[in-house]
């Protein structure tokens, strides 16, 4: 095992957060979700495996929760047949899976794997055996279940929902400025200075460019996971914006933020993005025909159209037209023709005639790559994965019994089942493992949380936010 700068930096803060408030810890446990191109410790004896910061800093947070008394309020999620419950069933599926079915299956089917080749570190088809990944998988995959329960926990309270909105404004903000960095260190040759937070074992494509553009990449490795990441702030922001919660605040960091997924010219980033932006348009309409809106939502629905007259302003405009469809060209027409493009393509057809070899069980988390998050769902944990891992799902984006009433903290529960379904689009357009990252569990967990105050409380108006939101009507 090798230590990194990074590890020793997140080893100091998580001993530090001890002796602050909860608030500083999870601002920067938040911030650190965004060094997806870092990290803080190489696991040399499993081939390189990487642990990433947020990884680190998540064991600090844990032991934090469990010295404390309100993590143990979690005990009501876990219940059947509440979220935790189909997560924490997920989990040991997928452990379970990762242990015995690679074992069972060996050699019955191929699956494409990373490998070490003449030319280092690659995917290959091999046939299927126990490999680090079923080791290394499974423990992120607990991570997000431990992460999803911290969250759940912070948001009983009142004062635990406002500092980890706040914390996700903040991260909003933290990623525009690694994005700037980002390009400023490209367009001036300095993106060497970058490298102390780019030391993964991964392939790093933070020079690439389209057409003479240069792909937005932030702290990733690449255009397409910074864009992913962008996805969920993006929502979370745009939703609080609409709600009428801090909208000049929120809804310049929403627009920011789209302009960024633009700017990453990754086609996950602009198929989630557009079927977000679709489907909160149908949702927002739909509330205005069935009762009074806040004004950030008809303003949503008034400028909507001007999409449309900006897409006409440009066709007629031939230069502007020529550089606009080249860029779509490349970036989603061609995609599928692309080498990329078949090779993903590949993935997702050998990963269902793994979950088809297998007997609809799945080969273990860990052994099937993918480029779609409902194949690799299939290939690594089949049928009954799939079953448990969608109820969860299917609880947090639908469920809202028992949860917060009062137009504040309902606000941002609003925003994280929106960032939560931003990030599903995208991981269905290009996700490669069953893990859905970090963000997406701790915003899962404030979309899930019910108040540990009795209803009356609970549905009080908020006098102290210092996050004020709009009257009443936040929530969608």
């Amino acid at each position: 095992m090798r230590i990194e700068l990074l590890g020793i930096l997140a080893v100091a803060i998580g001993c530090l957060g001890w002796f602050l408030r909860l608030r500083f810890s999870l601002y920067v446990f938040f911030a650190s979700t965004l060094l997806g191109a870092g990290a803080a410790l190489i696991l040399t004896g499993f081939g390189g495996a990487t642990i990433q910061p947020a990884h680190l800093l998540l064991g600090f947070l844990v032991l934090r929760a469990i010295a404390g008394r309100d993590f143990w309020g979690v005990t009501q999620t876990l219940k059947f047949p509440n979220e935790g419950f189909w997560l924490l069933a997920t989990g040991v599926y997928a452990v379970v899976a990762s242990i015995f079915f690679p074992r069972l299956f060996a050699g019955a089917t191929s699956v494409f794997a990373v490998a070490r080749t003449v030319i280092g570190p690659g995917i290959v088809l091999m046939p299927l055996s126990p490999t680090s990944g079923n080791i290394t998988q499974p423990i992120y995959f607990i991570g997000d279940i431990l992460c999803f329960l911290i969250a759940y926990a912070w948001c009983r309270n009142l004062s635990g929902l406002r500092a980890l909105a706040q914390a996700a404004i903040a991260c909003a903000v933290v990623n525009l400025g690694f994005a700037a960095l980002d390009l400023g260190t490209y367009v001036t040759g300095t993106t060497g200075l970058l490298s102390f937070m780019r030391n993964a074992n991964y392939r790093m494509l933070d020079e690439a460019s389209i057409g003479g553009f240069k792909r937005l990449v932030g702290s990733f490795p690449e255009a397409s996971a910074f864009a992913y990441a962008t996805l969920g702030l993006f929502a979370f922001c745009l939703r609080l914006a609409l709600a009428g919660v801090r909208p000049r605040l929120t809804g310049t960091l929403a627009a920011l933020s789209l302009g960024a997924i633009v700017m990453s010219l990754s086609s996950t980033g602009y198929a989630a993005a557009g079927g977000l932006l679709a489907a909160m348009f149908v949702v927002s309409l739909a509330q205005l025909l069935s009762r009074p809106v806040m004004r950030g939502t008809l303003a949503f629905l008034a400028l909507s159209p001007l999409i449309i007259v900006l897409v006409i302003g440009i066709r007629l405009n031939e230069p502007g037209w020529r550089v606009v469809s080249t860029m779509f060209d490349k970036t989603i027409v061609t995609k599928m023709d692309s080498d990329s493009g078949l090779e993903r393509a590949r993935w997702n057809e050998q990963a269902l005639k793994n979950f088809a070899d297998t007997d609809g069980l799945g080969a273990g988390v860990g052994s099937v790559r993918a480029s779609s998050f409902p194949i690799a769902v299939l290939g690594n944990i089949g049928v009954v994965g799939a079953l448990t891992y969608g109820a969860f799902l299917f609880g947090v984006l639908f469920r809202r019994r028992g949860r917060w009433q009062a137009p504040f903290p309902s606000a941002c529960q609003s925003g994280a089942r929106w960032a939560c379904f931003a990030q599903l689009l995208g991981a269905s357009v290009a996700g490669s493992f069953i893990d859905l990252g970090l963000p997406f569990f701790i915003f899962a967990g404030l979309a899930c949380a019910r108040p540990k105050l009795a209803p009356q409380a609970a549905r009080a108006p908020r006098q102290a936010a210092p996050l004020p939101a709009a009257a009443v009507g936040a929530a969608s």
